[in-house]
């Protein structure tokens, strides 16, 4: 984990600018979840919604909806991929996603139906992920979206 200003950032994992999402990679599955800024700039996440089990989504189409203090709105996949596993424990207690990001706030499982093409897309590798994270912050701040 590298720290950022107040943020901490798993550098093991992919993480999709569009989105803010990251991706665990495991072989041909993805574990996905939200990005610390996603996080800072929606508040407190207080209902989540998923699609069905089986469901086939694209990269950025919506996985489900999120509703937070300051945000509601779809979940736009960052990889395509058919819905595997659903985290009931972020449908019970969506805070998950605030208070354990990379643990048990992770929101769905994906087995993932355009790997090669799309996973080059993300951003990874240290240097990278902290480079676009310290941009994007700097963005958010400038936008008025994070106190500073």
């Amino acid at each position: 984990m590298e720290k950022i200003d107040k943020y901490e950032i798993n550098q093991n994992y992919y993480y999709d600018a569009d989105s803010h999402f990251w991706v665990d990679l495991s072989g041909s599955e993805a574990r996905i979840g939200m990005s610390p800024l996603v996080q800072e700039t929606s508040g407190s996440f207080v209902a989540v919604v998923f699609d069905a089990m089986g469901a086939d989504v694209k990269r950025g189409q919506s996985f489900g909806n999120i509703e937070a203090e300051k945000h509601v709105g779809p979940l736009n996949a960052p990889v395509s991929g058919v819905v595997t596993e659903i985290n009931e424990k972020v449908q019970e207690n969506p805070r998950l996603i605030n208070t354990d990001p990379y643990g048990e706030g992770w929101l769905v499982k994906l087995k993932l139906t355009n790997k090669d093409e799309e996973i080059p897309k993300l951003i990874f590798g240290d240097d990278n992920i902290v480079g676009w994270f310290k941009s994007e912050l700097k963005k958010f701040e400038d936008k008025g979206w994070i106190a500073q």
